[in-house]
């Protein structure tokens, strides 16, 4: 689609729905024809209400091996998910990460896989603000250095093919809303996802949403407010991000991952990371969340399979290389991605058996 027919679009969307606030072309395209600024309507609530084929894979906080109860894969699995998540934070301790580094190998159980794709921002901004800079860092900067790096071609075992450049980063929308007095729901977020990629037309496995929730903004699976990211509430905190995937009847299927803010007790990496907690523990979690998206979108690509004792059954590949430090902090790997330093969990290769950093 050109700018220019995009943009025709985007305005007669505008003047019917009132779906883009803040949006003029002296300003969102003109200046940055990379950027949109959209707000749901009731129609985008709606589209997230119907949506079929809803699937989700968490990742639990990063609390200590004995607070992470044997029932929590169970409460986290997603209704009509085929995969367990991972149980990665109550399989790791200090004393056993020499065992646990090499877990066990991920099969393929038939399903799809994100050949190629570009990956997109989507920042929530209550009430219009949030500055991208000091409320995440700068997580785009770092999906393009992680797509031109040998660290993304890990994946290259489970999508089937070697090329570089196979995934991109596109453009970002910033969606104002206003901060409800409970958690977003997952329904909440797709209606946010809906918005966008009803108007940029992206949708299909060639195209993630990566959504970013501002500070002090807790979500939840669904109403009953029981499985959340909510570090302020201990009771309900049951995970840090997730990834998933919907059919919409209108636009189609649509590849996303929820990016709660991790700069928080359960979630973050230690102090002293090369870029600081906001960044790296941003950018380790938006790292474990594209990596699981490409090798197991919907719930039945690329996943753990083996019955075994270690709780390791249903893990996807970034769940088999997560391991943490006391108290509840990430511990990641620090290395090189592309041209600079930042703290990131390895990702599980099969063609190493092992939690890996290059193909």
């Amino acid at each position: 689609m050109s700018t220019l027919s995009l943009i025709q679009r985007v305005v007669a969307i505008a003047a019917v729905t009132g779906l883009l606030v803040g949006f003029s072309l002296s300003t969102a395209w003109a200046q940055d024809s990379n950027e949109l600024s959209v707000r749901p309507t009731s129609g985008d609530t709606a589209a997230a209400r119907d949506a079929i084929n809803v699937r989700r894979h968490a990742t639990p906080p990063r609390t200590s091996p004995t607070s992470a109860p044997a029932s929590r894969p169970a409460e986290l699995l997603s209704a009509g998910s085929t995969a367990n998540v991972g149980t990665a934070a109550s399989a790791a301790s200090p004393s056993s990460q020499a065992f646990v580094r090499y877990p066990a190998d991920v099969v393929y159980q038939g399903g799809a896989v994100v050949e190629s794709a570009e990956s997109h921002a989507v920042y929530l901004l209550p009430n219009g603000h949030c500055p991208i800079s000091e409320c995440w860092g700068n997580p785009e900067g770092f999906l393009r250095d992680l797509t031109a790096s040998e660290f993304v071609h890990v994946l290259d075992q489970y999508a089937g093919l070697t090329a570089n450049n196979r995934y991109t980063v596109g453009r970002r929308a910033r969606v104002s809303y206003a901060p409800p007095a409970v958690p977003l729901t997952d329904n909440d977020v797709i209606a946010f996802v809906h918005s966008v990629a009803s108007v940029t037309g992206e949708t299909g496995y060639g195209h993630i949403y990566h959504v970013f929730l501002p500070p002090g903004q807790d979500e939840c699976f669904d109403s009953t407010f029981t499985v959340c990211y909510s570090p302020d509430n201990l009771n309900t905190f049951a995970f840090c991000a997730y990834h998933g995937s919907a059919d919409f009847t209108d636009i189609g299927h649509v590849l996303y991952s929820v990016e709660p803010f991790q700069d928080v007790f359960g979630c973050s990496d230690p102090p002293g990371t090369p870029n600081g907690q906001l960044v790296d523990s941003t950018n380790d979690t938006l790292s474990h969340e594209f990596f699981e998206t490409v090798s197991d979108p919907d719930g039945t690509g690329w996943w753990n399979s083996t019955p075994s004792v270690t709780g390791l059954e249903g893990e996807e590949i970034g769940d088999e290389c997560v391991f943490i430090t006391l108290p509840a902090f990430g511990d990641p790997s620090v290395f090189r991605i592309d041209d600079k330093t930042y703290a990131v969990q390895l990702e599980y290769s099969n063609s190493k058996h092992g939690c890996a950093n290059t193909p």
